[in-house]
């Protein structure tokens, strides 16, 4: 059988020994328990870190995210399993992958090796099959190409800020309508862009825009407005009061493509947090926003991580 473990324990040369140790962890029970439930508390708490930041560190590291590297290493196992034994079914290899339902399998079979079960299994496109586990080999090769002055991170000290919130948990094709309920709560208590600043507090990275995500879109109020509008609020299922907390933030601003911010991130928690004596707390990775465009390429932002 194919492991992520023998394809990655040797990529994190350059990292600190302990998080070089507490990754390697994460990889080999991944690889010891592909076909049982490997949620992001387990990984998580494998890990030793904060749950919030989890897959913000997966990715830096490994240029993939957890579920996509899951996702492959499980179908890639299932597709030897069809094209060597043809005895076993297919619902039977589906649950060995850790699937509960053949359509569930076969949905994420065919988005990773490129052909259903059923068509792999009759014709299987051997060549096709070894192009897709590429990017196992290659997933921290060449990437992290940063350096300190190219990101500019800071140390600050921040005190609470008030806050109104609304959270999202659902499919991301859905975030703009929550977005826009914020807008029109501003708007209706006069909390402008000018004088009232824009937050995301961001706790998942969606793999598409039908997976489920989890951002928490806020602006900053006076603690003298912020009686009048808990007393707003308090029927309300979507907004809240809430707060930044004090303490100690690794800080950097960012103008440019959302590629661009993404790799800064990823030398943050990567390259920069291994360099640096600081722990994460359970706070979100912050975004403060600046941009009113919704474009890609023209993205505005300060990016605020919680540590200790």
């Amino acid at each position: 059988m194919f492991s992520g473990l023998s394809r990655l324990n040797m990529i994190l040369r350059g990292f600190t020994v302990d998080l070089e140790q507490q990754f390697e962890g994460v990889l080999q029970l991944i690889d010891n328990h592909l076909n049982e439930n490997l949620s992001l508390e387990r990984l998580s708490a494998k890990a030793g870190g904060p749950l919030n930041h989890f897959e913000f560190i997966f990715y830096s590291l490994y240029h993939t995210q957890v579920g996509d590297y899951i996702a492959l290493l499980r179908n890639i196992e299932a597709a030897q399993t069809l094209g060597f034994d043809k005895s076993v079914s297919i619902l039977e290899v589906a649950k060995a992958a850790g699937y509960s339902s053949t359509v569930e399998f076969t949905k994420a079979f065919t988005s990773s090796i490129g052909q259903t079960p059923q068509a792999f299994r009759q014709a299987p496109d051997w060549a096709n099959f070894f192009i897709k586990q590429q990017p196992l080999k290659t997933l921290s090769q060449g990437h992290n190409t940063l350096t300190d002055t190219d990101v500019n991170i800071e140390i600050i000290q921040l005190d609470k800020l008030d806050l109104v919130l609304i959270k999202h948990r659902g499919a991301k094709v859905y975030l703009p309508q929550t977005i826009q309920a914020l807008i029109a709560f501003r708007k209706a208590h006069q909390l402008t862009l000018l004088d009232n600043r824009t937050f995301n507090f961001v706790y998942s990275l969606p793999q598409n825009m039908s997976m489920n995500y989890a951002i928490d879109i806020g602006v900053s109020v006076p603690t003298a407005k912020l009686s009048d509008l808990k007393v707003v609020m308090a029927d309300s299922e979507y907004f809240k009061a809430s707060a930044t907390p004090s303490g100690t933030y690794a800080t950097f601003e960012h103008k440019g493509s959302e590629i661009a911010l993404q790799s800064k991130i990823s030398y943050l928690y990567s390259i920069w947090l291994a360099k640096n004596d600081f722990t994460l707390t359970e706070h979100p990775l912050t975004f403060e926003r600046f941009d009113l465009t919704d474009t890609i390429d023209d993205v505005h932002v300060k990016v605020y991580l919680a540590v200790s």
